[in-house]
């Protein structure tokens, strides 16, 4: 009999951590695991589950820190730990943190372990708020934030690094290149630079954006791409900005894109600006397509990025700097090249979605385990299940 497993996300848009939840989908061993879903009605993140054929249902998931959403807690409490018993859930998988307090009052009325994913830089206070100090176990998705979670006490077997990963399989060609170019009108000889993340304000877009009036002073036909959405007073904040260093010949604000290989294919450097950044799966796609990097030395960036050998590293905040490292890959081919195939290299060897899945597998049935020895023979016989 397979293991029930549920991932609970209450986002419905679609960003790295609903990518990475999508490609556990694709890949999970079904002769081994039976997903299921909790995700919201609104965005496009439930109907993309829709088409891996696994159950999936809508339950309210209100803010758990907000004082107007407390009432709502108990209702959306009793409400999972229903989905939970309907399903057989065996293992409840939090896919972010921000819905860890309601998985696992739910999951306690059921006397099913959960694990819970950490995608963010987090900072020590947010792991009593959150209760993290409870579930079974927690992935961070990088060293860095493991260790402000050893730092706050939490007990390191109670903590699995667990770092994303991406098909590798993508190819776009140059004929995509160059439809990309006339779609957008851009010129065969002008530098695209871009990037894909949500538009929020931890992605520190207002520095690049200030980067970018000294890389026009070098290059005036720079062209920048922005890949996403979010918020929308923090994007007309940035329109207002572009406006204001009059820029607005040289910015793209494209929104979301199901596709972005086809347009990381199209930039010659991918930048990512970021104030605070977990991991960063936009970057292994980027490295994918053996682009060169530009990126802020946040997070679990430098454990993706290596400096002067897979990208370069910026300190945060800082315009001028991004706007040197951008010059700098810019001005000198070999260096573009070099650092692009050395990033192909790396996700190649290091951050394959197949062997992310293959540790989260492994992640579970050490969880059930542990879980049998704790509550007896009641619990689920993880010890009948044996990954291929």
């Amino acid at each position: 009999m397979a293991i029930n497993v549920v991932y609970v996300h209450g986002i419905g848009e679609i960003g790295g951590a609903e990518k990475d939840l999508l490609s556990y989908l694709d890949l999970l061993d079904r002769t081994e695991f039976c997903p299921h879903v909790v995700c919201p009605d609104t965005g496009t993140l439930k109907s993309e589950v829709e088409k891996f054929h696994v159950p999936v249902v809508s339950s309210p998931l209100p803010p758990w820190r907000k004082l107007r959403h407390k009432i709502q807690h108990p209702w959306a409490v009793w409400k999972l730990a229903n989905i939970f018993r309907q399903w057989n859930i065996d293992i409840v998988h939090v896919n972010d943190y921000w819905w860890a307090p309601l998985a696992y009052l739910a999951a306690k009325k059921c006397h099913i372990p959960v694990v819970v994913h950490i995608r963010q830089q987090i900072e020590p206070v947010r792991i009593k708020q959150y209760w993290l100090d409870k579930p079974d176990c927690l992935f961070p998705v990088s060293k860095d934030i493991e260790n402000v979670l050893h730092a706050m006490a939490v007990e390191p077997s109670r903590v699995q690094v667990a770092y994303s990963g991406i098909d590798v399989n993508h190819f776009c060609g140059t004929e995509k290149r160059d439809a990309f170019r006339k779609h957008y009108c851009v010129k065969e000889d002008q530098p695209i630079i871009g990037t894909v993340a949500n538009l929020f304000p931890r992605k520190g877009y207002e520095y690049l954006i200030e980067a970018l009036v000294t890389v026009k002073e070098v290059y005036p036909d720079i062209c920048y791409v922005i890949v996403g959405e979010g918020p929308t007073s923090y994007q007309e904040q940035l329109v207002r900005l572009v406006k204001e260093k009059r820029l607005e010949s040289n910015v793209m604000f494209v929104g979301f894109q199901e596709n972005v290989f086809e347009f990381l294919n199209a930039f010659d450097v991918f930048v990512l600006p970021s104030l605070m950044e977990g991991f960063g799966i936009a970057l292994l796609e980027a490295m994918s397509m053996s682009k060169p990097i530009v990126a802020c030395k946040v997070g679990g960036v430098p454990e993706v990025i290596k400096d002067g050998v897979t990208g370069m590293l910026v300190p945060p905040k800082d315009s001028k700097s991004l706007a040197t490292a951008l010059l700098k890959i810019l001005k000198d081919d070999p260096t573009k090249i070099r650092l692009g195939l050395a990033a192909r290299k790396i996700v190649e060897t290091q951050f394959t979605r197949e062997a992310a899945m293959k540790r989260i597998q492994h992640f579970y049935i050490d969880v059930l385990r542990e879980r049998k020895k704790d509550v007896g023979a009641n619990s689920v016989d993880a010890s009948s299940y044996a990954l291929k």
